[in-house]
Formats: C-alpha cells, structure tokens, sequence
C-alpha cells in the first residue's frame, strides 16, 4: 500500500500494454509481468532500477518512522528534565507560602546546581528566623517585666492620681504586644494546616460582637478548606476589626472561598483612606491621623502592617480600597489555597 514508484510503474506499463497480464512487483526489486502472444503467454521480467528509482517509498517511510522515534525520544527526554525543574519551583512557591515540603535535587548538573542553591538561601532563612524567635523572646520577657512592676506601683497610689499613668503604661503594653507581632511575622512555630476560612472568621466575628463592637458577617461565598495558621489569621483579621470599630460606627465582613484563593473582605463606615496614601497605610508605625480621624486613632501603626505581613506569609497579598456599600475603608486580604 506504501509502493508509490510501484503504482507509477503499473500504470505506465497498462498504458503501453493494455493486452499485458497481473504484474507481480513482490520482489521490490524485479518486476514480472506475462504478454499474450500467438504462442502463448510470453514471460518477462527484469530488473526494477531500469523503471524506477531505487525504492524511495522505503526511503520516505523510513524517514517518517526516524521522525516519529525522534520526536518520542525528545519527548521523554524533555520531560525528565523538565520534572526536576517543576519540583523546585513547587518547593520555592511552597516556601514562599510559609510551607516546608521534602526536596532532594537531580536533573541537570545546572538543575542540580540551582536547587542546591534554593536550599541553602531556605536554610538560612530558617537559621535567621529560629535566631530572631529566640531573641524576641528574651526581648519581650525583659520589657515586659518593668511593666509589670509599673502597673503594681501604680495599684498602690491614689486611683485619680495613677489613672492617666496607668493610661501611658496600658499603651506601652499595647505598643509592645503590636510591635512584637510584627516583628515575630513568619518566626511564629505556628504550622499550617487545613482549616474551613468560614468557621475560622465567624468565630472572630462572634468574639468582636461579644467584646461589645458593631460587627456583622455580611457575606459568605463558596465553601471549603484551605492551608491556613488559624492563629495568624485571626489576628490580622481581628487586626482589621480593630482598625475599622476604631474609626467607624460598624464593620461588615465578608468572605469568599475560590479555587486558588481564599478572600476577606472588612468594610467600615469610617473616613477611609486617600487612594494615594494606601500603600503608605501599610508601612510600619504609619498612622494617618489626619486622613482618618484623629480623636478616635489611638493605634500604634502596626495593625495593617501585621495584617500585610501575615497575608505575604500565606503567599497573598492586603489589598485598600473603598467600600460601595459602606462608603468607608475596604481592606481585604487574599490568602493562596
């Protein structure tokens, strides 16, 4: 079915013999035919090369087969090589996500290279992370003892007289608390695991109404789990709930669970935030008195850092903007499932 010359020869031979006899071309290399004659079928045969070239279906079949074999040896080749590429970047995304998973390099003498590199730079990272848990640690423990001593001195004086002091040191201890929480960011020992968002923001919703603020779960879309620290979580989002019953009257939160994100909506009926002093909001012991509302601001500038920060850690990001149904502040984290 593939002898192309062959059906070439055929024909031709038809059209100068039409009385000719069954042409055999069997033997790729003769061919052999019968003519009637007034003696009988007279046979003939001789060599094909004197009609056709030399085979060149053979020779195009065999490139085609040379071709395909080629293309599948490429083909696995290039997913060997590729596969230990794939393994690293899942291992830096994990990472940059706050998650440790298991990686051994191979691949490619520059592969190998690559991801010997990666960890590394991880465990140094890590190194620097364990060193600075414990230096906070020994940092808040001394800081918070003269504190303590403090408010017992002032418990002994007069209460008119010790209450503004004991105002100054209530905001010393809050200022300590944010400032710690901050700077722990990712040196939490708190791992990820899989936790339902939903559960997770009604139960702060349902702490922050017991605690006397004016909040309300307004929206939950999707269901679902994700790889979350619940407790880092919690406190942006409590972080959040503060900043926006500080400045408004009441907030509302939302909720959505996608395929490859988790969002948190807090909206308030507050001033808000200029567009073009959002990013600054976000920056460490920034507090826009003037953009927001100076009677009521008596945070420490830490509360949308921390927020910002913890949301980096699940590989997301807290985004500003501007409530349409509240007319406030929007602030909304993206946490990646």
């Amino acid at each position: 079915f593939y002898d192309f010359s062959g059906r070439i020869v055929i024909a031709t031979l038809r059209q100068a013999f039409p009385e000719m006899g069954p042409i055999d071309l069997q033997d790729l290399r003769r061919v052999d035919f019968t003519l009637p004659t007034v003696h009988g079928a007279l046979g003939i045969a001789f060599d094909r090369s004197r009609v056709s070239a030399s085979n060149p279906h053979q020779l195009l079949v065999l490139m085609v087969i040379a071709g395909l074999l080629m293309t599948l040896i490429a083909f696995f080749f290039l997913r060997n090589q590729l596969r230990p590429i794939r393994r690293l970047a899942r291992a830096a995304e994990e990472f940059g996500k706050g998650r440790i998973v298991p990686y051994k390099p191979s691949g490619a003498v520059e592969v190998r290279s690559a991801g010997n590199a990666f960890l590394d730079m991880r465990a140094r990272i890590e190194r620097q992370i364990e060193q600075r848990t414990l230096l906070l640690s020994g940092v808040s423990h001394d800081l918070r003892t003269p504190l303590t001593r403090l408010k017992l001195g002032l418990a002994m004086l007069d209460e008119d007289e010790a209450r503004p002091m004991m105002r100054d040191v209530d905001d010393m201890q809050r200022l300590l608390d944010d400032f710690l929480a901050f700077v722990r960011g990712d040196a939490t020992e708190e791992s990820a695991d899989l936790a339902d968002p939903v559960a997770l923001v009604a139960a702060v919703v349902e702490d922050a109404r017991r605690a006397g603020l004016a909040v309300a779960l307004h929206s939950v879309e999707g269901r679902g789990e994700a790889m979350l620290r619940a407790g880092a979580v919690r406190r942006a989002l409590e972080n959040l709930l503060g900043n926006a019953t500080r400045y408004g009257t009441r907030a509302e939160v939302s909720v959505a669970i996608l395929e490859r994100a988790v969002r948190i909506s807090v909206e308030d009926d507050g001033p808000g935030i200029p567009k073009d002093r959002r990013d600054e909001a976000m920056r460490p012991f920034t507090r826009l008195d003037d953009a927001r509302n100076q009677d009521r601001g008596t945070g420490t500038g830490l509360g949308l850092a921390i927020a910002a920060d913890i949301a980096r850690s699940h590989g997301g990001t807290l985004r500003l903007g501007e409530s349409a149904r509240l007319g406030g502040l929007k602030a909304e984290i993206v946490l990646a499932r």
